[in-house]
C-alpha cells in the first residue's frame, strides 16, 4: 500500500473542534506506519461520528466513532468504535471511556485519587455537586437532584438548574467538584455499556460518585467506591443510599480510599497498548479495498441507496416542513 492514507471526517457535534482532534489521533496512530495522511473529497477512509448521515457520501471504507448511545449499523459502516460491550469479527472495538479522545486527565486522576493526602478529602467544605448541560434530557436526575436538594444544598453548577452565585455554568468540573464530598453522575439513559465521562470525572474528582445509568457499571468501577443508584426504584430511595453515607463518617473516608477501578493495572495497559490506535492501523493496512466489510448484495445496496436518500432528504428544506407538520398531525392525534 502507498505511504500515503487520503481521508475525510464526517458528522461530528461540535465539526471543527472535534475534527482537529480526531484528525490529530489519527495522524499519530498512522505515524507509526510511516503513512502520510491527506484529508481529501476522494478519501481511501472516512472517520464519523453519529451526527448526521454526511459519510454516505463517500462510497469507501467507513469507521463509526460513536460516543452515544446508539447501536452502530453495520450495513452502512465497515468498523465501529463504542463502549459497548459486544464483539462482530474484526469490525467492532470496545472502548472503555478512560480511553475515548480527551479523558487523559481524568482517567490518571482517577487511578490515583485513593492515594492522596487525609487533607485533600478532609477539606472538602462541600456537600454535593451537580453539573448537567442538557435540562430535561434525563428527568430521573432531575427528580434526584430536587430531591437530595431537599436534604442538603446540592451546588449546581452547569447549564441545568444552575444556583450558583454567578449563574454561570463551571469551566472546569472537576475543579469544581473537588470542594464536595459527593457528586451526582447520571447518565442520560440506562443502557448496558453507556458508561460516559460523567463517573470518571466524579471519580477524577476524588469525592464519591452517586452513579444511576449503566447497568454493568462495575465491569469497569469498583462499587466499594461509589453509590450504586441503578436498583433504586425511586429518587427517594437514593436520596436515602445518600444521606447513610454522609452520616456515616466513616464509611465516607472508607469509599474515597477504594481505588476507582476494579482492575488498575488492565486500564494502564489499555492506555499503553493503544487499543484505538492499533485498530485504526490494523483497518488501514489492509488498503482500501481489503479492508472493506459491508455487503455488495443486492440487499445490502439497496439498503445503503436508501439510507443516502433518506439523508439527503432530510438535509433538504423540503423535510424541515414535512417534520414539522408531522409532529403537529401526531400531537393531535391524526397520525399515529
Amino acid at each position: 500500500m502507498s505511504n500515503k492514507v487520503k481521508i475525510a471526517l464526517a458528522d461530528f457535534y461540535r465539526e471543527e473542534k472535534e475534527n482537529h482532534i480526531m484528525e490529530n489521533r489519527i495522524r499519530a496512530a498512522l505515524a507509526q506506519m510511516d503513512c502520510e495522511v491527506e484529508l481529501s473529497d476522494q478519501p481511501d477512509f472516512v472517520f464519523c461520528n453519529c451526527f448526521g448521515k454526511d459519510a454516505l457520501r463517500y462510497n469507501c471504507t467507513r469507521i463509526l466513532y460513536s460516543s452515544e448511545n446508539i447501536r452502530p449499523d453495520f450495513n452502512l459502516y465497515d468498523y465501529a468504535i463504542s463502549c459497548d460491550w459486544m464483539e462482530y469479527e474484526d469490525r467492532f472495538l470496545h472502548l472503555p471511556w478512560y480511553c475515548y479522545l480527551g479523558q487523559d486527565r481524568a482517567r490518571e486522576a482517577a487511578l490515583v485519587k485513593h492515594t492522596q493526602p487525609d487533607e485533600y478529602y478532609s477539606s472538602r467544605q462541600g456537600f454535593c455537586t451537580y453539573v448537567v448541560r442538557n435540562y430535561g434530557a434525563n428527568p430521573i436526575r432531575e427528580q434526584m437532584f430536587e430531591e437530595l436538594s431537599q436534604y442538603k444544598w446540592v451546588a449546581s453548577g452547569g447549564g441545568s438548574r444552575n444556583n450558583l452565585p454567578d449563574g454561570k455554568p463551571v469551566e472546569d468540573k472537576i475543579r469544581f467538584q473537588e470542594g464536595y464530598r459527593f457528586s451526582l453522575c447520571f447518565e442520560n439513559a440506562q443502557t448496558s455499556g453507556y458508561c460516559t465521562e460523567k463517573i470518571l470525572e466524579g471519580f477524577a474528582s476524588g469525592g464519591v460518585p452517586v452513579y444511576w445509568g449503566d447497568p454493568s457499571v462495575t465491569r469497569i468501577y469498583n462499587p466499594e467506591a461509589f453509590i450504586n443508584c441503578n436498583d433504586c426504584k425511586t429518587a427517594q430511595e437514593m436520596v436515602e443510599k445518600v444521606r447513610a453515607v454522609e452520616e456515616d463518617p466513616q464509611r465516607w473516608w472508607y469509599m474515597v480510599h477504594q481505588p476507582a477501578f476494579l482492575n488498575p493495572e488492565q486500564v494502564r495497559r489499555d492506555v499503553e497498548n493503544d487499543l484505538m490506535g492499533s485498530f485504526i492501523r490494523g483497518i488501514v493496512a489492509q488498503g482500501p479495498q481489503a479492508s472493506r466489510r459491508r455487503s455488495p448484495d443486492f440487499w445490502t445496496a439497496k439498503y445503503e441507496t436508501q439510507a443516502r436518500q433518506t439523508a439527503r432528504l432530510q438535509r433538504s428544506r423540503l423535510w424541515k416542513l414535512y417534520d414539522k407538520g408531522e409532529r403537529f398531525l401526531v400531537r393531535r392525534g391524526w397520525l399515529k
